[in-house]
């Protein structure tokens, strides 16, 4: 008769008995980069760009692999791998708490404003070009209860494509205003620890 290797006790289990800490979502921050076309006159903001932001999203699309398909043969399926990707980007969204500092500057918003305008300005139809409305990087880093980093994503070039988070005003809501902003990078790097 076969018996169970792993009885549920603590000193069974190798994470208990090592006192391994796990992995936690909540211990990181995100390094900003800001578009030089805006950076000399949010440079002061940048820094502190990362106090502000709350949730980082998305992450998961950046272990994407081909799709899959499959062919049928006398009513049976055959799966495979498709040869190719749907597309090989990462988008990822970030949110930020919205603050006035200063009583009445909305730094977070007035950035995230200034940087769409690269994209396109509706206020006056002015279009920039990749080099003046792309941030040369963004950096993620996930780190363990005492700060020390173990996993690292470097996106870069990486495209504002979205700001969201202030479509409405309610008399009845009594939470903190949050900005939601969606990025893209073609490409970037990850390491480990």
């Amino acid at each position: 008769m076969a018996e169970l290797t792993h009885l549920p006790h603590v000193r069974n289990v190798q994470s208990g008995n090592n006192k391994w800490d796990p992995v936690n979502a909540a211990v990181y921050e995100v390094y900003f980069t800001l578009p030089d076309a805006i950076r000399s006159e949010f440079a002061a903001e940048e820094a502190i760009l990362t106090e502000q932001v709350t949730e980082v999203s998305g992450l998961d699309a950046l272990n994407k692999t081909t799709g899959q398909g499959s062919q049928k043969f006398m009513g049976v399926d055959v799966s495979f791998q498709n040869p190719a990707m749907e597309n090989t980007y990462a988008e990822f969204t970030i949110t930020f708490n919205l603050n006035l500092r200063n009583v009445t500057d909305n730094f977070v918003h007035k950035i995230f404003r200034a940087w769409n305008n690269l994209n396109y300005n509706l206020a006056d139809g002015t279009r920039t070009l990749k080099a003046d409305y792309t941030s040369d990087s963004l950096r993620i880093a996930e780190a363990n209860r005492d700060g020390t980093v173990v996993r690292t994503w470097v996106f870069q070039h990486v495209l504002l494509c979205e700001v969201t988070g202030t479509d409405s005003l309610n008399y009845t809501d009594n939470e903190p205003r949050k900005l939601v902003c969606r990025f893209r990078s073609d490409f970037w790097d990850e390491s480990f620890a």
